[in-house]
């Protein structure tokens, strides 16, 4: 059987615990590494057996991968990805697609003329819980919904970086469970130049109302996300337990994963969102977090961080 040729561009943290566990140990692939750190492309090839390493982007093209995974920083995407698709390797890069909505449509755009597939790795749409329970919520109307992060403790000084690497993950979910919308107005606390809290109101397209928060200074690590409508409430704890009231009656379903990096990648979306970017190889159909869904999930951050207020 041919295996089938993949670069992984970037070997840092996301790439380590989330991307080299699934894509390094299949057998069906032939996986090329890219890493400008010669001692850390060193480390993982030892760990993984891997034969082809390299500091050079130019030489780990020349052995002509079909598709790249890129998982560099935020502000590289652009860059790579634009010359990626130039030269007809199909992307599949960690989110954000990059760090300005006009560099995003540029790239899909481009992808668009080369005919090539461009994925942008949202992988809460993929984990079995947030499937199953967009499931269970069918097309039922959204009069209001919470999408809430927590977290122990402030990485990031500024607004814009939280939302930017962290929380824009509940802005895409918001999209995933409810449809579009227009941010009215975002608060936000900082102290001791850390941003603490934020909290942003979104007019839904159906009128109803979404409400995306995030606090750092919580006692655990926490998502969870309400919808309400129609006499039904649906409650989600990542990635652990849904719970569905419909006219007074409740119905509880857990999942097999928590919410540590220790438990399988598979309940983080992670898997089955590397699985979905190669059945898109094989089909030549568009992903479901394509360039086009990944700018509009990036022009709603920047319409919050437009109303943001301290």
């Amino acid at each position: 059987m041919t295996k089938r040729k993949i670069a992984i561009i970037g070997l840092g943290d996301i790439s380590q615990k989330a991307y080299l566990p699934v894509l390094a140990t299949d057998p069906s692939l032939d996986v090329i590494l890219y890493n400008r750190s010669e001692s850390a492309l060193d480390r993982v090839q030892n760990q993984y057996h891997l034969e082809k390493g390299f500091t050079s982007m130019d030489e780990a093209l020349e052995e002509n991968p079909e598709a790249a995974f890129v998982l560099t920083s935020s502000e590289t995407h652009f860059e790579i990805i634009q010359k990626l698709l130039s030269v007809g390797i199909d992307v599949f890069t960690e989110k954000p697609a990059t760090l300005h909505s006009n560099e995003t449509r540029t790239l899909t755009e481009l992808a668009e003329r080369e005919d090539r597939i461009l994925m942008v790795g949202f992988n809460r749409r993929f984990a079995p819980i947030h499937i199953r329970a967009r499931e269970i919520w069918a097309d039922h109307p959204v009069s209001m919904a919470f999408f809430n992060k927590f977290r122990t403790k402030a990485f990031h000084k500024d607004l814009r970086s939280q939302l930017m690497d962290d929380t824009i993950h509940q802005i895409d979910l918001l999209r995933f469970f409810c449809g579009e919308g227009h941010a009215v107005s975002t608060r936000y606390v900082e102290q001791d130049e850390h941003l603490q809290s934020v909290v942003s109101v979104i007019q839904l397209d159906n009128g109803g109302i979404g409400i995306v928060s995030t606090n750092l200074q919580a006692g655990a690590w926490q998502e969870n996300y309400a919808l309400y409508g129609g006499q039904q409430t649906l409650e989600i704890d990542a990635f652990s337990q849904i719970r569905f009231i419909q006219s007074g009656v409740k119905s509880i379903q857990d999942e097999t994963y928590a919410s540590t990096w220790k438990t399988t990648l598979e309940g983080r979306g992670f898997v089955n969102q590397i699985q979905h970017f190669f059945n898109c190889l094989d089909s030549r159909s568009q992903p479901l977090t394509n360039g086009h869904e990944a700018l509009k999930t990036q022009l709603l951050l920047e319409e919050i961080l437009e109303k943001a207020i301290d």
